[in-house]
């Protein structure tokens, strides 16, 4: 009954995080989103910090599904990075919680809502660095710093996929993948 109750919390709070940002959610506005007491959240979280920190860590398994998903033995190691980027891109784009948090940080400066985009970030640079790592050991990837790669893949293509688009027209994304493989990824191969 606890872990449902649990459960509860933590959708409620991430509706209510979605739409009012961290700053501007309350213990108050959560327990009435989920209909119930408020002293029922504070048998489960100890502070909205704590609660904050659940709800991100549940997004931080999703962005991790969204990467593992998009790797395929099949494709290449280029074709895998490419594809999972742009995936999370969209999972980016199309979560409430992320687009939230980057209106808070831009409009507020929240230092919660930066510290929550930077880790998220660190999530996405850690994902990628693996499967450099892994293709490194399979003889397919030749980098000497997998994790500083990691950072300049993904801020690359961060930068061509949004940043451009704000200046630019917006690629479609078999132009992005086109773009990626040729200027940015092919000297990552063996």
């Amino acid at each position: 009954m606890l872990e449902n109750k649990k459960e509860i919390i933590l959708e409620a709070a991430t509706n209510s995080f979605s739409m009012f940002g961290y700053k501007g959610t309350t213990i108050d506005q959560v327990a009435k989103l989920a209909n119930i007491g408020k002293g029922t959240i504070y048998t489960s979280f100890k502070s909205k910090e704590e609660l904050f920190d659940a709800v991100l860590g549940r997004m931080i398994i999703e962005i991790k599904d969204v990467f593992e998903r998009a790797f395929l033995n099949e494709r290449n190691m280029h074709d895998n990075i490419t594809f999972a980027l742009y995936d999370l891109l969209e999972f980016r784009q199309k979560h409430h919680l992320l687009k939230k948090l980057g209106q808070e940080v831009a409009a507020l400066g929240s230092l919660h809502a930066k510290k929550a985009l930077a880790e998220v970030e660190k999530v996405i640079i850690a994902c990628i660095e693996t499967q450099i790592e892994r293709g490194k050991e399979q003889g397919k990837i030749n980098v000497t710093h997998p994790k500083v790669t990691a950072f300049m893949v993904y801020k690359s293509y961060m930068a061509l996929a949004v940043d451009f688009s704000e200046m630019f027209e917006a690629l479609r994304k078999d132009e992005i993948i086109n773009i990626f493989k040729d200027h940015l990824t092919k000297g990552l191969l063996s």
